[in-house]
Parts: C-alpha cells; structure tokens; sequence
C-alpha cells in the first residue's frame, strides 16, 4: 500500500517519522522545565530515556501501514535510530549551555556527546526492533 509519506521501497515515512517525535516531545519537555528549574543535570538521564524506544517499537507495529513484517521491523529500528538521534541533540544543546569549562574538558565534552549521539542511535534502535520483533511474534502466533 503506498502512501503520500511512502519510500520507493515501501517503508511508511510517515510511522518513521511521527512515532519518534511524538514520543519524545514529552521528554523534550521535561528536561527543558527541570533545566530551567535549575537542574540542568537531568540530561544525564539520557541513558533511561532510552527506554522510550521500547514504546517506539510498539506503536510503529501498530500503526505502519507497510504489509510486510521485515518492512515493519526495519521502520521500527528507524525509528528507534531518529528517537535517538533527538535525544542525543537534546543533550548535546543542555551540556553546551552547562557552565563554563575548560578546553581540555570542553574536548571530552565533545566526546561524550558524539558517544551519545551514536550510542543512543544504536540503543535506540535495538530496543525499538526488538519491542517490535516480539509484537510481530505474537501477531504470527495468534493468527
């Protein structure tokens, strides 16, 4: 089925997309109120954040309109890969605004934000795939 957010190779855009955003608006919002709250340490918490892949894996099986299980499984990844992505932005914006640090601690820094970035991309899209794997186990048994 091809809809008007759909690749040449059929993948529904439109699930990668929106799945990923809409799951991270609230952690978005979050961060950016404890931080101007005067935490703005919270971002450290990325790594659970994380989870919100699993949730990501869910409703990208739910809702794709693609027909094939593979295709459904790779949109999750995806997805799970940008929701990632979006986090590790979130944190690499907070750890520019935190205090002033010096150039040795500003290159690790550095660092460990591009570690986030790609370690999070991964994460999220291991754990999106593999909520997504066994929503599509399920769904192969029951029918």
């Amino acid at each position: 089925m091809t809809t008007p957010l759909s690749s040449p190779n059929g993948l529904d855009l439109r699930v990668i997309l929106e799945t990923p955003v809409r799951q991270f608006v609230p952690w978005l919002m979050m961060v950016f109120l404890v931080t101007w709250a005067g935490y703005p340490g919270v971002v450290c918490v990325t790594p659970m954040a994380w989870l919100i892949a699993l949730r990501v894996g869910n409703l990208v099986v739910a809702r794709s309109r693609s027909d094939s299980s593979s295709r459904r499984l790779t949109e999750a990844a995806l997805a799970g890969a940008m929701l990632g992505l979006l986090q590790g932005v979130l944190f690499a914006a907070i750890i520019s605004f935190l205090e002033p640090i010096s150039a040795d601690d500003e290159s690790r820094s550095m660092i460990l934000t591009i570690i986030m970035i790609a370690v999070g991309m991964v994460a999220g899209a291991g754990l999106s795939f593999l909520t997504a794997y066994l929503n599509e186990q399920r769904r192969r048994r029951t029918s």
